[in-house]
Order: C-alpha cells, then sequence, then structure tokens
C-alpha cells in the first residue's frame, strides 16, 4: 500500500454536521448535547450547556475562502463546504487538493465540552458518540483514505486503556489523548497503562496542540461563562475575537511542557517502542528545544536523579514526531528537527490551511528537499508512524 500514497495530510478536521448529535448521542443524554444557534451575526454556532456564549464555526467551516474575508462569525452551514462535515465530498476535496489520505481530529469545541462535563456517563456517552460516528459514517467512504483518530475520554487510566484496545480492534490506526491518561494535571506513574496498552497494541498516541485536565476544562468553562456575559454586556464583542486570535499563539506556550514531561519521567526510557506524536506545533522551534533539553540533562544529570540513560533528543528523534501546517523554517532545520520526525499537514478545513493549492505551497516550502526528505516528510512518515502499509 506504501505506493499507494504520494501526500498524506497529518492533521485535519471534522466540522460537526448539524445532526451529529441526534443521530449518535443516546435519548437519554440528548438535553446535554451542544445545541445548534445563531451567532451575534446571524452565523452557525455551538451552544453547550452551562455555556452564556456560542461557539462560531465560522474559522473553521470555510476552507478555500481568501485570507482577508475570513470571518469568525456570520458564517452559516449553507456556506461552509460540505466536505468539512461529509466524509464522502471530503474525498472529492482531497482529490481536488492533491491529498491521497487524511489523519483526522476532532473538532475542539464541541468535543472539549464533553471532555470537561460534570457526569462521568455524559463523558462517555458524548467520546462514544463521536468515535461511532467518525469511524461509522464519516470515515466510512474509504477507511484507507480518511484516518480518523479514536477520542479517548477524560475519566481516568482504566477507561483510557480500555478505549484504546477497543479502538485498535476496530481497526483505528491510532489515538488521541486530550488529558494525560490517568486524568492529572501533570503527568504520573498512574499513566503507565496506558502507554504499556498503546505499545502492547501498536498503537501511536498523538496529542493536537495540548492536554488539558477534565478539573481545568470546568473551571475554564464557568470562568469564560461570567467573562463572555461580562463582555456582551458591555458590548464588547470584540474581546471575544481577540481572545480567540491570542489563543493562537498563547497553545504553544504548553507543549514544551508536555514533550518535556514525557522525555524526562523516563516514560519512553520504560517504554522504548512507544509512539507519541506532537500534532499541530509546527517544526521551526524544536532544534533549539532539543539544544536546550540535553543542555541542562548534562549539567543537571549528576545529581537530579534523572530517570533517563540518553540525553533527552535521543528521545525525540526515536520516539516523537510532529506536524506542521507552513513552516519554512522547520523545514530549512530539517535535519535537525529530524527527516523521519516531521509530517505535513493542510489542517483542512480549518483557516490555517491551503486548499485548494496544497501542492504549490510544497511546492514552495519543499524546493530545497532531496526526493527522499520530500517522500518521508509528505508521507512516508505518516505510513510508517499510523502502519498505513499493514
Amino acid at each position: 500500500m506504501r505506493g499507494e500514497y504520494r501526500i498524506i495530510s497529518a492533521d485535519a478536521h471534522v466540522l460537526e454536521p448539524t445532526d451529529i448529535w441526534k443521530n449518535w448521542l443516546p435519548e437519554q443524554f440528548q438535553d446535554q448535547a451542544p445545541k445548534l444557534v445563531k451567532d451575534q451575526d446571524g452565523g452557525d454556532a455551538w451552544l453547550t450547556p452551562g455555556s452564556e456564549t456560542p461557539d462560531p464555526i465560522g474559522l473553521t467551516a470555510t476552507p478555500g475562502m481568501p485570507w482577508d474575508q475570513f470571518r469568525w462569525t456570520g458564517v452559516t452551514y449553507d456556506e461552509a463546504r460540505s466536505g468539512c462535515y461529509n466524509g464522502a465530498e471530503r474525498l472529492k476535496d482531497m482529490d481536488t487538493d492533491g491529498v491521497d489520505a487524511e489523519v483526522i481530529f476532532p473538532p475542539q469545541r464541541t468535543i472539549g465540552y464533553w471532555l470537561g462535563h460534570d457526569d462521568d456517563a455524559a463523558v462517555l456517552a458524548g467520546v462514544e458518540a463521536y468515535n461511532n460516528f467518525l469511524w461509522d459514517e464519516f470515515c466510512a467512504p474509504d477507511h484507507t483514505r480518511l484516518l480518523g483518530m479514536a477520542q479517548i475520554p477524560s475519566l481516568g487510566i482504566d477507561t483510557a486503556v480500555d478505549t484504546l484496545r477497543k479502538a485498535k480492534a476496530r481497526g483505528f490506526k491510532g489515538v488521541v489523548v486530550s488529558c494525560w491518561p490517568s486524568g492529572g494535571d501533570m503527568i504520573s506513574e498512574d499513566d503507565d497503562p496506558f502507554w504499556a496498552a498503546a505499545v502492547d497494541e501498536g498503537v501511536p498516541v498523538t496529542i493536537h496542540i495540548n492536554l488539558i485536565s477534565r478539573s481545568q476544562r470546568q473551571a475554564a468553562r464557568q470562568g469564560q461563562a461570567r467573562l463572555y456575559g461580562q463582555g456582551q454586556k458591555d458590548g464588547k464583542r470584540e474581546m471575544a475575537g481577540a481572545r480567540a486570535a491570542a489563543s493562537l499563539a498563547g497553545v504553544f506556550s504548553m507543549v514544551p511542557s508536555t514533550i518535556g514531561q514525557l522525555i524526562f519521567t523516563g516514560t519512553f526510557e520504560r517504554f522504548p517502542e512507544l509512539h507519541v506524536c506532537m500534532v499541530e506545533v509546527s517544526t521551526g522551534w524544536i532544534p533549539h528545544f532539543l539544544e536546550q533539553m540535553d543542555d541542562k540533562y548534562w549539567r543537571n544529570r549528576s545529581w537530579s536523579d534523572i530517570p533517563i540513560t540518553e540525553p533527552p533528543s535521543t528521545y525525540w528523534y526515536r520516539n516523537m514526531s510532529a506536524t506542521y501546517i507552513w513552516d519554512p523554517a522547520g523545514v530549512r532545520q530539517r535535519q535537525q528537527v529530524g527527516v523521519d520526525n516531521m509530517m505535513w499537514s493542510t489542517d483542512y478545513p480549518h483557516h490555517g490551511n491551503d486548499w485548494p493549492h496544497s501542492r504549490k505551497v510544497i511546492t514552495e516550502t519543499l524546493a530545497e528537499c532531496t526526493a527522499e526528505e520530500r517522500e518521508k516528510i509528505l508521507a512516508g512518515n505518516a505510513i510508517r508512524i499510523f502502519q498505513l502499509d499493514d
């Protein structure tokens, strides 16, 4: 199968179809489902129970729109490309863009709601509804091209392990964790059964940008409800947009911590066959980060009892990878990043994508790469990591 893949987007997303929760969420949880409402500019938005302000679909629904026309609010499902939420139509958009396969991640707004829900049963119901939709509906037109990542619930280690094993048995090529598997705010040995299960099942673990515990999501939701409500009361609609824009940069402050925790706590020392992919984090910053981690290791290894036997960069190159969308700095430093450790992506249908001009962007940004380097970044690494040639 390896020869059939030339270009793989290692990070794409789903826009929730309007009927996802009606069709896939059990009846007893329908009153807890996110509701489709109108935003302040007449666009469609998802309102979750307990929130005072809906989350617009605008920046996640209009691939191909000129950058200066992107807008957060005022976009309806009638304007959204059907490939955003329909798998068969997604395949057509991929053909237009020259993309052979996509690794697909969940919509952050509604999945984040379920992961932070107060009721354990609702968490599991919401996550299972999404996973069932992803496998049985969205990816069903072609599971060899639409490669959904099964979402792991935020219900502790036993549920995390059980979900991973069931996902592998079902046919998923990988899983995505949105908090540490045992549920803590930081990594701990309580997470080890999950890493062990991932190795046992041969499943790569993906992390989409950052990890947020269930309790942190609950606290953030309560704080945002107060903040957004006050902003609307004062007529300061621009505040919400400014916060959203700021978060695009702020999320990257958490990525080095996640990598550092995985490496310095000896996770990859204990589980040398584990692979963790950091999704949508870019790569140009990684050489400096690796350099600094190695320096801190050499300077402090004699007294700090760090449970690793090799420099930190060793574990990055052996056990981790990252995806990027547009990253000329990372491509220029590809030898330091690790040509085997980086994967190109579109982020379709989010507003950072270049659809339908991905091949043009690829040609421009990979112009200095050798044919072997290009093949690895565009497809070979994804084939190996997600075991697409099995």
